[in-house]
């Protein structure tokens, strides 16, 4: 039976609707079921990767799903949406952390709960399809650039799962895994005792945002260990970035851009695939990064198409990057700011790009304005001098400085020398698209920050080493998402034959640049082993130990350890620290250099009870932890542990076995229970220093003095003097203090250097670069570099008396690469920050900073001299010490 004519078309067109309704409820409703199952424990015979990614796509993707659902997908259409979907969904979540918040309720209810407010929020989809037909969905990928990002996806994915994040203890990954823990167990958002348990208000870390209490509910849903949830969630965040990449790439270059986007990001995010970059993806900066470039599709996507589902979409996603980092409103600000610019230029007064960017701009500074009032309350005034003093600068003259342009080869490798080049292109054939207007605008921005002088004065102040993060704003995959997929075009279009091969000539040069990268992408496959670093450098090398300290020590204890020791426990014990490794604390921690300084004279071996007890008392010590598991001695800024100080440290404790009674020992790694009421009891002199000799006049060479306030240099003893490559070269400095210097970050730099071969002697002014390019050209090294603590760190130079002369020992390998000849040996010593300051004199002169004061001579021969082992080793024997290093950059 027919019905009415012209009802048939209008039944045809809503059947297929009414199935995608059926199907996307029947999603839903599974979603929903399985999260209440992980949340019942019903799901726990599944592996934990499985219930990781289970909970993950519960409380982040379905509920951000629904937004999508509204019309809010990305350029590319579906294939790209989960990108965007991810970012909704971190939104929503902040949104009810900060629900929980405002009713005194722990975060962790979410676990739950959330699955109520996302049904909630998928009934308000249903009732606004109901009430309003869903938008015409947006153009979807060609065929080609859909396999191109599914393969980037397959292979970044493959890639994490293999290699796993950086779990190093130089990396920050401690640091946030110990907040992971200590959040799953508080259910507070923002704790002030991640780490100590006397931080009180300068333990609040104003960097961090909404992201971690996420991660939190994540794990709790999921049944797994901080540890885990952080080792099994990059390669799923990692792939939405590429999706989010993709979808820049559609609106730069349609399809193509999409495909070259997302293999771009691979291979240049961070510098290198074998650069941490996307190992990192975790972690809250790298996740605002995505959120920021999402922010930015969103915004150029309604600047090209004006629709209020996506100026919606730009709000949604910018909150999403906001809650997850603070840095995100100074990044949007920028950008954003500098694109507006770049429209009225090129509109040439105030065109409706403008005013709708404006409009946007202005929503997402309002919506966003009520949580940044509310964590800049937290966020005190900077105080850890770790993060205040000034770092990472180039000064070129007087008080003129820039940012170390250093910053741009670790974000981008070489990539960053194509941005000048692609400025003028990118105006005058690109300046009609806002993509590629924005990526034009960007760059100049980041390199206004970072290299003009008045603003780089005006911002460093306040915003510390965080200025080198304005680096990211230039967008290299970006960049060539849109180069590429041009010049190509204009290669294989007919017309005039100079455009083409002038195309061919950029395209090639492009590919030139990117073969580090591509090198290196090689390298990482071929040959995995190149990432084995990071296991020499891991916590879990003495995993048993912190499972053992977390399993026996009562909760809430305080471990006194080293730095690096201590950066450990926190993330995988529910224990306390009294100190952590260099910069990591929070830089409202005004106690940060103090804590550091106080573990290493509490832990002395040479120093006196009354130092450690007052260290005990003044972080309520439980428990003392020595560790010689490290298969390196670790590179700390104001000292680290070695095999030669765990001996003797070890030694001092295990002579008072009553005061500190010995509850955990393999041997390498000791864990004591601190009790204090003997440990009161302990009296006598602590024993002499053995590199540590009396001052007399006229006992020592005369004093040579380095720099202001730094010790002075009264001899350096070497040998042997005549080494072949592959030899340790072994020195004993004598330095003394002629007056207290300041607790800091003093380092001495040993550095060999010889003639240029044939006589070559370039003018001063180009000295380096001459000698660098001589050294490539010809595969052999004139200077080589070694730095080092003093005496290892193991006597802080703070602590040096005029009345004594500390004897520092070190060791230098010398590389393959050294040149045959004489070296004249210099040495310095030097004060400075974590992120070293230069001068602009150092990139040109070879007598640059490092440079200290003669002080012997070195002979490398090849082949190697005729000389026996014994002899050699005899020869050498005399000044080794704890301060080794192989000679490298210089």
């Amino acid at each position: 039976m027919s019905g009415a004519p012209g009802t048939e078309p209008a039944v045809a067109v809503a059947a297929p609707a009414a199935r995608r309704e059926l199907g996307t409820a029947l999603v839903v409703a599974a979603g929903l079921a399985v999260h209440l199952l992980l949340a019942a424990g019903a799901l726990g015979v599944l592996p934990p990767a499985t219930r990781l990614a289970l909970a993950f796509g519960v409380l982040v993707l379905l509920p951000g799903y629904a937004f999508v659902a509204l019309g809010a997908t990305p350029p590319g259409g579906a294939w790209l949406a989960p990108g965007w979907a991810f970012g909704f969904g971190v939104a929503w979540n902040a949104a009810l952390v900060l629900a929980t918040r405002a009713l005194g309720l722990p975060f962790t209810v979410l676990v739950g709960w959330s699955a109520a407010a996302t049904a909630a929020v998928w009934a308000a989809v249903g009732w606004r399809h109901r009430a309003t037909p869903p938008d015409p969905p947006t153009p979807a990928l060609p065929a080609a650039a859909v396999l191109a990002v599914a393969l980037a996806v397959a292979v970044i994915g493959a890639y994490l799962i293999w290699v796993g994040p950086v779990l190093s203890f130089y990396s920050d990954a401690p640091d946030h895994i110990g907040t992971l823990r200590r959040m799953m167990a508080s259910g507070d958002a923002f704790p002030s005792d991640a780490f100590f348990r006397d931080a009180g208000a300068a333990g609040v870390d104003p960097r961090k945002g909404l992201w971690h209490p996420q991660l939190a509910v994540i794990a709790l849903l999921s049944g797994v260990d901080a540890l885990q949830a952080w080792s099994g969630l990059p390669p799923l965040i990692a792939v939405l970035f590429v999706l989010n990449a993709a979808s820049f790439g559609r609106l730069l270059a349609g399809g193509a851009g999409a495909g070259v986007a997302a293999w771009a990001l691979i291979l240049t995010y961070g510098g290198t695939l074998a650069a941490p970059g996307l190992r990192h993806a975790l972690f809250s900066s790298r996740v605002a990064d995505q959120l920021a470039l999402a922010t930015t599709v969103a915004v150029i996507a309604d600047l090209q198409a004006p629709r209020r589902a996506t100026r919606l979409a730009a709000i949604g996603l910018g909150l999403a990057a906001v809650t997850t980092h603070l840095f995100g409103i100074i990044q949007f600000g920028v950008a954003f700011a500098t694109l507006g610019a770049g429209l009225v230029l090129r509109d040439r007064g105030v065109s409706a790009p403008v005013r709708r960017l404006a409009g946007t701009a202005t929503l997402l500074a309002a919506t966003a304005l009520p949580f940044l009032l509310w964590r800049l309350s937290h966020a005190y005034a900077p105080t850890n001098i770790i993060h205040t003093e000034p770092q990472g600068l180039v000064w070129l003259t007087g008080n003129l400085r820039v940012v170390s342009p250093g910053v741009l080869s670790d974000s981008m490798f070489w990539g960053w020398v194509l941005f000048p080049f692609a400025w003028w292109p990118l105006w005058r054939h690109g300046r009609g698209n806002p993509a590629s207007l924005f990526i034009l605008t960007s760059s100049v921005a980041a390199a206004v920050f970072l290299f003009v002088p008045p603003v780089v004065m005006l911002l460093e102040p306040r915003l510390g080493y965080l200025l080198m993060r304005m680096a990211g704003l230039a967008s290299l995959y970006g960049l060539l998402a849109w180069a590429v997929p041009g010049l190509w075009m204009r290669i294989v279009r007919r017309g005039e034959r100079r455009v083409r091969l002038q195309a061919a000539a950029a395209l090639v040069g492009v590919l030139l640049v990117m073969v580090p990268n591509l090198r290196d992408a090689e390298l990482v496959g071929s040959r995995p082993e190149i990432l084995a670093a990071d296991d020499r450098e891991s916590p879990l090398l003495w995993e048993d130990a912190l499972q053992w300290m977390d399993a026996h020590l009562p909760v809430g204890s305080v471990v006194l350890a080293d730095p690096f020791t201590s950066y450990s426990i926190p993330m995988m014990t529910r224990l306390y620290v009294a100190t952590l490794v260099d910069q990591h604390s929070s830089p409202n921690d005004s106690l940060a250099l103090t804590r550091i300084l106080d573990a290493r004279d509490g832990l002395d071996p040479y120093g006196s009870w009354d130092r450690l007890r007052a260290v005990v008392a003044r972080y309520d010590v439980n428990a003392i932890a020595l560790n010689d598991r490290f298969p390196v001695p670790p590179r700390g800024d104001y000292w680290a542990p070695s095999p030669e100080w765990y001996a003797r440290a070890r030694a001092r404790l295990d002579r008072h076995p009553v005061a500190f009674e010995p509850v955990f020992d393999t041997g390498n790694l000791v864990v004591y229970r601190v009790h204090r009421a003997v440990l009161d009891t302990l009296s006598g002199a602590p024993p002499a220093r053995p590199f540590v000799r009396a001052w007399r006049s006229g006992a020592f060479p005369p004093a040579r003095r380095m720099g202001e306030g730094l010790p002075v240099l009264h001899g350096l003893e070497l040998g042997p003097h005549v080494v072949a490559p592959g030899d340790t070269v072994r020195g004993v400095a004598e330095w003394r203090s002629l007056r207290p210097a300041p607790p800091g970050f003093y380092n001495v730099v040993v550095r060999l250097d010889r003639a240029l071969p044939g006589g070559l002697r370039p003018p001063a002014v180009i000295g380096k670069p001459v000698r660098k390019l001589l050294e490539r050209l010809r595969g052999e090294r004139y200077r080589l570099r070694s730095n080092h603590l003093p005496v290892a760190g193991a006597y802080g130079v703070d602590l040096w008396r005029a009345d004594e002369v500390v004897r520092d020992s070190f060791e230098m390998v010398i590389p393959p690469t050294a040149a045959e000849g004489r070296y004249e040996v210099r040495i310095k010593m030097m004060r400075q920050p974590h992120f070293v300051n230069l001068r602009l004199s150092d990139y040109f002169l070879d007598d640059d900073m490092f440079s200290g004061l003669p002080a012997g001579w070195v002979e490398v021969e090849r082949p190697r001299a005729a000389k026996g082992a014994a002899a050699v080793a005899a020869e050498g024997r005399r000044g080794a010490g704890p301060g080794t290093g192989v000679a490298g950059a210089r």
